[in-house]
């Protein structure tokens, strides 16, 4: 009787170790890779109550009768099958998909196997658990390493100093900004645009170069020296004072600025009347140059008449002006005094065409235009002579062609492109002069203009701007020079006549061809660069990476700034030949034992082991209806012992009132 009694005790003993197994497992229903135990119970161990015998010849075999004495804990072993995942947004919760465990170490050298891959980074670069046990694995470069039980730490190689700078394709050639010396604050925004004068501005990184557009770029030298003048004159200091520099890939052999010109040859006009200009320069009493002048003209471009002037003293005061035309040579031969005037001249002129007109002889018109010599008797007799110095002198018009103009701009650059230069007429001397309005040069031309002239004419309205200052190499026939009043060949005199119709037409030139230099054409494309990747360098640290993953066979990848991607390790996987036969501790860990066997490592994908998922955890694996069965039943069955140690004290109790 006492034996029931100890068999129902050892029958409250184990079920109350399996309520205990099912009340961890319910506990840990949300832990993260719990395995959940699972109880089994054996019998303890039988007594003979009737011995068992063979069969004889008289009588038959004895069954043995046997009575138990209790029951006890057969088995505690965890649920190995895998459970469902969670998602998370960090990329160092991951979870196994298949066979396998990771491998954590605690602080004396214990290496535990887990299915919770709940880990983190800690200050000194180490991968660890939630219990600050070190993940292990291949750490550093682990491409082409087998699998391994080292401590994973991130180490993140040191950054060298490195000079911010970019590199954009300019005028078809790669134009580096860079600047000067490492530092941590140069990368910045640099804008290069065109202006009237060089100038800077700095603020919040960005650094605008104001450079001047008129100004022609030769060098890298006199790129670098732009940025310094403006800077200078924007009052702005780099940060660590450090200078931008410039470098130029294949630079083209033709980077000169070439300086625009024009030559327009075969003008061709006509004039609308012929003449002859007599003409002298004189000094006067103060030493200015005066012009003298006597002008003939008829109104017939085709007329090749000539006209000779004979001078003398008035011989008294009845004496008039002759003028006398041979029909046949269509020579004039007019006689006048030293005091003679233009409407004597022509007086006499229009005497003798009366009379031929009279006569019925055909000719021409001809018309004394004007007649300048300075005042006082002498002075004018000097002149008068000087001017007409037996010229025979042949009236000329018509049709004139192969008129040459030839210019040059003298400041290389595009710019000269841009300009257009018009020729006018104003009658009378010394009136030659240039003015500019915005990009079109007018120049003047008078009666006396020369190249000289002309070109001068032009500095002056320059005023100084090289960009502006064009010389004329050729106005074919305008440089007459001091011999122009004997000239034998009129032809190729530029008579008022021939100045009035060319230049009065206003005739224009562009110049042309102009060219930056290379450097030029350059800088007025730079547009912005982004300078970037500027530093000093120093020791890089976990924080210094900018993303982090974990691949599925394990590989950890970083990305930095400066290096890339670097592989910084690869978490590494081990598996059993018996599972069930590991020994679990706390957190969610297990070690191995002889039943389990030895671990075997595998690169997670490999060999049968599971792939590792980023961003997500393994639930546990507690199946909460199976232990609300199992609590059922386990309580049943407590019940039931608890009842047979109540019965059997009862009995002992009758037992005991027998003597009684």
């Amino acid at each position: 009787m006492v034996k029931s009694l100890y068999s129902g005790v050892t029958g409250l003993k184990t079920h109350q170790a399996k309520m205990d197994v099912i009340g961890n497992n319910i506990a840990n229903v949300n832990t993260t890779g719990f395995k959940a135990g699972v109880v089994t119970f054996r019998d303890i161990y039988y007594q003979y109550k009737i011995n068992p015998s063979g069969g004889t010849a008289t009588l038959g075999g004895v069954n043995p009768a046997m009575v138990g004495y209790g029951v006890r804990l057969n088995s505690t072993v965890p649920n190995m099958t895998n459970s469902g995942f969670t998602q998370s947004d960090w990329w160092a919760d991951i979870a196994l998909d298949g066979d396998g465990f990771f491998q954590v170490q605690d602080a004396t050298g214990n290496i535990f196997y887990t299915r919770a891959g709940k880990f983190s980074v800690d200050d000194n670069g180490y991968l660890v658990n939630a219990s600050g046990y070190h993940v292990l694995g291949t750490m550093g470069n682990s491409e082409g390493q087998e699998a391994s039980s080292e401590i994973i730490r991130i180490v993140i190689p040191a950054t060298n100093d490195n000079a911010s700078s970019a590199t954009k394709r300019v005028n078809g050639t790669n134009v580096t900004i860079s600047v000067s010396a490492p530092s941590d604050y140069t990368d910045m925004t640099v804008t290069f645009t065109e202006a009237d004068f060089p100038y800077a501005t700095y603020n919040n990184g960005i650094l605008n170069i104001f450079f001047n557009s008129d100004e022609q770029y030769n060098s890298q030298d006199d790129f670098e020296q732009a940025i310094q003048t403006a800077l200078q004159a924007g009052g702005i200091t780099l940060p660590d004072d450090v200078s931008l520099k410039f470098e130029f890939e294949n630079i083209p052999n033709d980077r000169e600025a070439r300086a625009a010109s024009n030559r327009v040859e075969d003008f061709r006009f006509t004039t609308k009347t012929a003449e002859y200009q007599f003409h002298t320069t004189y000094l006067d009493d103060a030493g200015m140059t005066k012009h003298a002048y006597m002008t003939f003209s008829v109104n017939d471009p085709t007329c090749k008449d000539t006209v000779k002037i004979n001078l003398s003293e008035r011989p008294n005061a009845d004496a008039v002006e002759t003028a006398v035309y041979d029909s046949d040579t269509g020579a004039w031969t007019i006689t006048a005094y030293y005091d003679s005037t233009a409407a004597d001249i022509n007086a006499a002129i229009k005497a003798q065409i009366d009379e031929l007109d009279a006569a019925g002889k055909n000719v021409t018109k001809l018309n004394c235009d004007n007649l300048v010599l300075p005042a006082g008797e002498e002075k004018r007799q000097e002149i008068f002579d000087q001017l007409v110095n037996g010229v025979d002198a042949q009236l000329v018009g018509g049709t004139v062609t192969g008129v040459t103009l030839d210019v040059q701009v003298q400041e290389a650059g595009a710019f000269g492109n841009n300009y257009k230069v018009v020729f006018s007429y104003k009658a009378g001397y010394g009136n030659t002069s240039a003015i500019w309005d915005e990009n079109t040069l007018t120049i003047t031309v008078g009666a006396d203009s020369t190249i000289t002239d002309v070109n001068r004419a032009i500095r002056e309205a320059a005023n100084g701007d090289a960009k502006r200052l064009l010389t004329f190499n050729d106005i074919s026939g305008l440089d007459y020079g001091a011999d122009f009043p004997t000239q034998k060949d009129p032809q190729n005199v530029w008579q008022p006549v021939f100045r009035q119709a060319f230049f009065g037409g206003n005739p224009a030139i562009r110049p042309m061809d102009g060219k930056d230099s290379f450097f030029t054409e350059t800088a007025k494309s730079l547009g912005t660069f982004a300078l970037e990747n500027g530093r000093i360098g120093s020791q890089q640290t976990y924080g210094d990476l900018s993303d982090i993953v974990i691949q599925s066979d394990g590989t950890i990848v970083g990305q930095h700034a400066v290096h890339g991607f670097i592989v910084l390790g690869r978490i590494d996987v081990v598996t059993f030949d018996n599972v069930n036969g590991l020994a679990q501790v706390s957190g969610t860990n297990f070690r191995k034992t002889v039943a389990s066997g030895e671990p075997k490592l595998k690169i997670a994908g490999t060999e049968g082991s599971g792939t590792i998922i980023s961003g997500a955890l393994e639930m546990s694996n507690v199946d909460l209806s199976q232990e609300f069965t199992d609590m059922i039943t386990t309580q049943r069955g407590f019940q039931a012992n608890s009842r047979v140690i109540t019965v059997s004290d009862t009995m002992l109790e009758e037992l005991l009132s027998l003597k009684r």
